[in-house]
């Protein structure tokens, strides 16, 4: 009998990875020994949004590096995983990856819940692991100047995007809600969040 991968049950039983919200509680692998002193310091500044966001940058470039050395094996992913689950949580380092960033932004959101730059990122980083990469393709007439940028979003050739390699909406369909019930409570947020001119211009960072 010839092993063709995973089963669908298999796949989907591991979803949804970001609700319950991970903790190192129910989650003891989001830490690792290094981690300690990263959360130390953030406990003993944690009213300063640069401590925090710092934390984000650094977990994120870790977590970008950790991958890129897992893609290197091919032991590792399956082809129907790769195909199923996408490149982002095709393995078992980048499903680890988004629990720790969620845990992380979770956090993070508990202290400045009314910060854009904040939320767009999280939703970025959230966006990306399921949806997969997103590229814009330009119609016809879509060039705007900034001033022009409300009459551009109400443009039917407004700028588009379009996302690829994403996580299957019916073996994931229990992480797709949780990143729903995210863009959720963004929304909620939205009316007291402070907006800077670098999260409107999209330099997020």
């Amino acid at each position: 009998m010839v092993n063709n991968g995973p089963s669908f049950e298999s796949l989907s039983a591991m979803f949804p990875l970001t609700w319950p919200v991970p903790t190192p509680l129910t989650h003891p692998d989001l830490f690792t020994t290094r981690d300690i002193y990263r959360e130390e310091d953030l406990m003993r500044n944690s009213d300063s949004f640069r401590q925090w966001w710092s934390a984000i940058i650094s977990v994120k470039d870790a977590a970008v590096a950790e991958q890129k050395l897992a893609s290197t094996s091919t032991l590792q992913t399956s082809p129907i995983e790769l195909q199923v689950l996408g490149p982002q949580l095709a393995t078992a380092e980048g499903r680890l990856a988004l629990q720790r960033l969620t845990y992380l932004y979770e956090s993070t959101l508990a202290r400045f819940p009314t910060s854009f730059k904040l939320w767009k990122a999280y939703l970025q980083m959230r966006c990306l692991y399921v949806l997969g990469k997103g590229t814009k393709k330009k119609r016809a007439g879509s060039r705007k100047k900034w001033a022009e940028m409300k009459e551009a979003m109400e443009d039917e050739e407004f700028e588009l995007e379009t996302y690829d390699d994403g996580l299957d909406p019916v073996v994931g369909w229990l992480e797709w809600k949780a990143l729903i019930a995210t863009f959720e409570r963004a929304l909620m947020w939205m009316p007291t969040v402070r907006v800077t001119s670098q999260c409107i211009l999209g330099t997020v960072g």
